[in-house]
């Protein structure tokens, strides 16, 4: 009598994938953003977590504020915070979120007394954009503080939120510039997460799992393959698994490791498609913008600032006049500029 063999290819990880949504919720007086709320929180994740991303955004803070602002001394609140640090953490989130909150606390004369800046993570809107509201955290059941947006025209005003959406915001959310390479920002941190797992796991990157003792019907074969997938499945596993459900073989479960194809190039070639979509969305002029070398080449000075000058000229003023228009208008009438940034002498690198 032959033996009765049956195959199950295990599926791959679901993906998740970075969405923009707004979303009106009956009895919320805020729009959610994002699915489940957690857009902001979803970018800074990968923030921290994609080597290249954190490099861009860093590098784009600190072009834009230049060698600081002409006022940037001031002393703006009680904590004791100067007017070019407020500015650089807004200037921080305008490029990671494509926008920023500024809290503004005005005397009993209906003067600003104190600005702050405000964590945009713990924001919300309403759909006319008329309110704000702050929670120390946007999970579970939320009971924010509601605050007027910034209308320097209200009377009787203690506290207001200055929530800036940037210049190109179509909705009630404003939308990172860098939008279209979210799936490839979350792409790098999978690969670095397969390479780490991998290490650990000694390389074996699939396997078959043979069943020997015999196949079981399509229900009980469901149930098995779901729990293996669950272990799996995923760049925490580094690998597709399939199972192999066997009459014989003397009964004995047994896990066979397959060879992988030429998994280093493909990977080394992923990573360089997947890098160079976040330097195009993020307009990237040359990634000796941010310290990275050009392999088997030196660059000049002439070839840095050549590349500076285009990035600073076509992304970084821009939004510098952004942030400049937005502090004059808190303090209409006051001198406020950005110090250039300067590009050094940079020598030949054999």
């Amino acid at each position: 009598m032959s033996e009765r063999i049956e195959l199950s290819v295990m599926p791959v990880a679901n993906v998740t994938r970075t969405r923009f949504v707004e979303k009106v919720t009956t009895g919320k007086k805020w729009v959610s953003y994002g699915a489940n709320n957690d857009y902001p929180e979803t970018l800074w994740m990968q923030y921290i977590q994609c080597p290249t991303q954190q490099a861009i955004i860093d590098a784009k803070t600190a072009f834009t504020m230049g060698n600081g602002l002409n006022c940037g001394e001031e002393i703006v609140n009680t904590r004791g915070e100067t007017m070019e640090e407020v500015l650089r953490k807004c200037v921080f989130d305008m490029h990671l979120f494509g926008g920023f909150a500024i809290q503004v606390i005005y005397n009993k004369a209906g003067a600003i007394l104190e600005i702050y800046w405000a964590d945009f993570t713990k924001l919300r809107i309403n759909e006319t954009g008329n309110k704000v509201y702050w929670a120390d955290t946007w999970k579970g059941s939320v009971k924010p503080i509601e605050y007027d947006v910034y209308n320097p025209k209200m009377t009787n005003k203690t506290t207001q939120i200055y929530y800036y959406r940037g210049t190109t915001c179509r909705s009630v959310y404003p939308i990172p510039s860098y939008i279209s390479a979210t799936d490839a920002i979350n792409t790098e941190i999978e690969i670095q997460n397969y390479h780490l797992t991998a290490i650990h796991n000694g390389f074996a990157v699939n396997a078959v799992i043979n069943f020997n003792n015999g196949v079981p019907d399509e229900e009980e074969r469901k149930a098995i393959e779901e729990k293996i997938n669950a272990k799996f499945a995923g760049s925490s596993n580094a690998g597709r698994t399939l199972i192999s459900w066997n009459e014989d073989k003397d009964k004995a479960t047994t896990i066979e490791r397959l060879e992988t194809d030429n998994f280093d190039k493909k990977f080394a070639q992923l990573a360089k498609d997947t890098q160079e979509a976040i330097f195009v969305a993020h307009r990237i002029t040359s990634g000796t913008l941010l310290g990275r070398l050009p392999q088997n080449t030196g660059f000049t000075k002439n070839e840095y600032r050549e590349a500076f000058e285009v990035f600073n000229n076509t992304v970084i003023k821009p939004y510098q006049k952004e942030v400049i228009a937005v502090l004059k208008k808190l303090y209409p009438g006051k001198e406020i500029t950005i110090y250039p940034f300067v590009v050094e002498d940079v020598k030949k690198t054999a």
